[in-house]
């Protein structure tokens, strides 16, 4: 958006200068274009998100409705009359359509996340959100089903369908597990980093540098092999210690991010002050001792 106020900032500038014919006018004028198709694609894409997303929560509201009904009838004894059997079935049949549709509105708000080249934790949020709604308004109808279906044959006929309906929710349970495993997976791997500390002999038998002495060590990212770093996990590790008390780090690390300290024995701690910017370089840290 920044971008493109300056953009029109200097359309102006250009226009009051008379060079509207200028190459240079014309290429900020196409590059101006351009970001006004961006920014009203983007502002419609929001726009059928955010309908679809209220016509989900629409329809979970009617389907809370209609349990009502079904949840006074289940606790009812005895036989049911042609109407009651009749808006019973009626009921079944509309919420399990509705949860049917529900069910393919989130599948495509999760196409949309998916094609997204940002990340929206709120749209992600959201479709977690409805997916729990679905599951749940989904058990708590075949649940109602069974107990509907003691007391008339036409209800236990619905159970084919019902069952059905089961069957997705259970596909759709295990979706989103897989799904959260995988977020929890790739989460843990954004945050995961690995740290070496090592004579300038240990570095170099380990193939993690070459050089010293008087040459400047280099580090060898090509050979880096990560089973012979420490794991750790950037989020949990606030200090590192280094068993020495010379210690340099070879590896690229913002200078004020961390500090290099003295335990009591007087060895060196690398403490990290900052750890998103400490990692944001490098996820591999490489400290020569000695």
């Amino acid at each position: 958006m920044k971008k493109l106020i300056v953009g029109c900032f200097c359309l102006a500038a250009l226009a009051s200068c008379n060079v509207k014919n200028s190459d240079e006018y014309k290429n900020l004028k196409a590059e101006n274009d351009s970001l006004m198709q961006i920014v009203g694609q983007s502002n419609t894409e929001l726009a059928e998100m955010n309908s679809l997303i209220n016509d989900i929560e629409e329809n979970f509201k009617q389907i809370r409705e209609a349990e009502k009904f079904l949840t006074i009838e289940s606790k009812n004894k005895g036989e049911m009359s042609n109407d009651t059997k009749t808006r019973v079935k009626d009921n079944f049949e509309m919420i399990n359509e509705i949860l049917k549709k529900n069910k393919a509105d989130i599948d495509k708000l999760n196409q949309r996340l998916k094609s997204s080249s940002g990340q929206n934790a709120g749209l992600k949020a959201t479709i977690e959100r409805l997916n729990t709604e679905l599951v749940e308004r989904a058990n708590t109808i075949s649940e109602l089903q069974a107990s509907l279906a003691t007391r008339d044959e036409q209800i236990a006929s619905l159970q084919t369908d019902v069952l059905s309906l089961t069957e997705n929710v259970e596909t759709l349970s295990s979706q989103t597990a897989e799904q959260a495993a995988k977020i929890k997976e790739q989460d843990k791997e954004l945050n995961t980093a690995y740290y070496m500390f090592g004579t300038s002999k240990e570095l170099k038998e380990a193939k993690v540098v070459s050089g010293g002495f008087l040459a400047s060590p280099k580090i060898l990212k090509e050979s880096i092999e990560k089973s012979k770093f420490i794991k750790v996990d950037i989020r949990d590790t606030q200090s590192i210690p280094l068993y020495d008390k010379k210690a340099k780090l070879l590896s690229d690390h913002p200078g004020d991010s961390y500090t290099l300290d003295k335990d009591a024995k007087g060895n060196v701690v690398i403490k990290i002050t900052d750890y998103k910017r400490f990692w944001s370089i490098s996820k591999f840290l490489i400290v020569q001792v000695g």
